[in-house]
């Protein structure tokens, strides 16, 4: 996909940098583990950012396989603090469908990121 703006191709780098550092488990391996551990491949979904909110708990966006969107809570050492939201009915102008979207959304520009993989599969 080809993008005429910094912003667009700067939002591109971001969504394909972190989904690059948590498939290979470079971000933290145990993090990998946990998207896993819940029914996610690593190969296949796609992160528009992920945040070290303290020791071992990660907040994040990730986008599945069906496309749907996901809001995270990971605690690493307490699985039962961990949360996972379904959020795709509620996207709005987040969903590069919408005639609003703004490709410089990071979880628009996942969502067109996870497209672009299934395309070239």
């Amino acid at each position: 996909m080809e993008f005429n703006k910094v912003s667009t191709r700067n939002a591109w780098a971001a969504v394909e940098h972190i989904t690059s550092q948590v498939r290979s488990g470079t971000l933290s391996p145990a993090l990998t583990q946990w998207v896993r551990g819940h029914g996610f491949n690593p190969d296949t979904t796609v992160f528009s950012g992920v945040c070290l909110f303290d020791d071992d708990i990660y907040t994040g966006t990730l986008i599945d396989h069906h496309e749907h969107v996901w809001e995270f809570l990971a605690d690493l050492n307490d699985d039962s603090a961990s949360e996972l939201d379904d959020v795709t009915a509620e996207l709005g102008p987040k969903s590069p469908d919408h005639p609003d979207a703004d490709l410089c959304d990071r979880v628009t520009m996942a969502i067109l990121f996870h497209r672009e993989e299934l395309i070239a599969a």
